[in-house]
């Protein structure tokens, strides 16, 4: 019977992992950086038996991090011949930290309609800025705001599950 017993919750705790490895996987395939999405999910101890909300909490959490990264990247950036430019990302960054910090209370409502419109235009926020580059974009800005664009986005991919 002990036998028994033993292995029935090997099995369960086996069958949780899987669970849990196939939501991670259910909502970084959809992403646009799939490897940097599975690979920080898989990384962060409170994705560990973490339902989809627990998944959009740390997606918030991410997002809101790489989106001040980018502030901060592209405040290094600044110098007088790029002082305007610079200036509208950092505003646009700025609009999309302050839309991130809101979905948090969002969520926690379960209002999960203004989560997705706000996550949106958080997205919105955070790609806006590159098309002011073209093709003068710096790579570090360019590489920050890729990350914020990636938790962004699975912020979005997540509420749409919920």
């Amino acid at each position: 019977m002990f036998h028994l017993v033993t292995i029935f919750v090997a099995l369960a705790v086996a069958l949780l992992n899987k669970c849990q490895a196939d939501l991670i996987s259910d909502f970084c395939v959809k992403s646009n950086n799939p490897t940097l999405c599975t690979n920080t999910l898989r990384s962060d101890p409170r994705s560990k038996g973490a339902d989809a909300r627990g998944m959009a909490t740390i997606a918030i959490k991410k997002a809101e991090e790489a989106t001040q990264a980018s502030i901060n990247v592209a405040k290094s950036l600044l110098n007088s011949g790029n002082k305007e430019i610079i200036s509208t990302c950092i505003e646009n960054f700025s609009s999309a930290v302050a839309n991130i910090k809101e979905c948090e209370s969002l969520l926690n409502r379960r209002d999960i309609g203004t989560l997705r419109s706000i996550g949106s235009t958080a997205l919105t926020d955070v790609g806006t800025w590159s098309d002011e580059f073209g093709a003068n974009e710096p790579p570090k800005l360019k590489e920050a705001s890729g990350k914020a664009d990636t938790f962004v986005q699975l912020l979005l991919i997540i509420a749409n599950s919920l």
